[in-house]
């Protein structure tokens, strides 16, 4: 199986050719982000249900596990805004896409498993979690996994896959979540969040840990996919 990933697209598909892959992962942050307010989070809802949507269609042979990160509020878009009315939060995507929320997926015997969740921010965003909720959240991966798809990049110790390389800020990675990779041991790790962290792979106890995101921190391509072959 070749398995393309990549990561923090935020909204920019110009370029992005899945042809040759026969899985594509997106490790969240999906959809372009304008505000916080329910009609700009409308306007992501609708790019997935047709901008994401009509690309993923466009390639049937190849099949799709994706993640929402904290820009990607449409998931979590209903619960928000409780009480608001005039607005339809319903969302779709193609049949070739396996979006994961704390959840796994089995494609030609390769066991993926998603997760969303990144440590606090500013308590403003979607999927963020204490120390405590990533523990538990954290503590549902399997074991015996091929691919980790997470949002968050772990924070290893002496590794700059969760730091900013471009304005020298971080770690900002979960140490949680290094913890539940160093137990389950899952033959790859794809992460983004932190857009200009280190690419191009760090192994970690028994695992392959890579940062893929595809944008820089000016929100421009920097960056192109990872290609692995299991």
């Amino acid at each position: 199986m070749r398995i393309l990933a990549t990561s923090d697209l935020h909204g920019n598909l110009e370029g992005l050719d899945p042809k040759g892959a026969d899985v594509v992962v997106i490790a969240g942050d999906i959809a372009p982000l304008r505000g916080f307010d329910p009609w700009n989070i409308d306007l992501q809802r609708q790019w997935i249900n047709t901008r994401f949507r009509e690309w993923t269609s466009a390639h049937p042979d190849v099949r799709f596990v994706v993640i929402p990160g904290n820009h990607d509020f449409f998931p979590i878009a209903r619960k928000r805004f409780r009480g608001i009315r005039g607005f339809d939060w319903k969302y779709g995507f193609s049949p070739n896409v396996h979006f994961l929320v704390d959840k796994g997926v089995e494609i030609d015997g390769v066991k993926f498993y998603g997760t969303p969740w990144v440590p606090i921010i500013s308590w403003s965003w979607a999927f963020e979690a204490d120390p405590a909720a990533l523990k538990r959240r954290f503590s549902k991966i399997p074991a015996d996994l091929d691919v980790l798809v997470t949002h968050s990049p772990p924070h290893i110790p002496e590794c700059d896959v969760d730091f900013s390389l471009q304005t020298g800020a971080g770690p900002f990675g979960s140490p949680e979540l290094a913890n539940a990779i160093a137990a389950k041991r899952p033959r790859f790790v794809f992460c983004g969040h932190i857009h200009t962290g280190r690419h191009g792979g760090v192994d970690f106890e028994s695992s392959r840990v890579c940062n893929v995101s595809r944008l820089d921190e000016r929100y421009e391509v920097a960056y192109e996919p990872t290609l692995v072959e299991i």
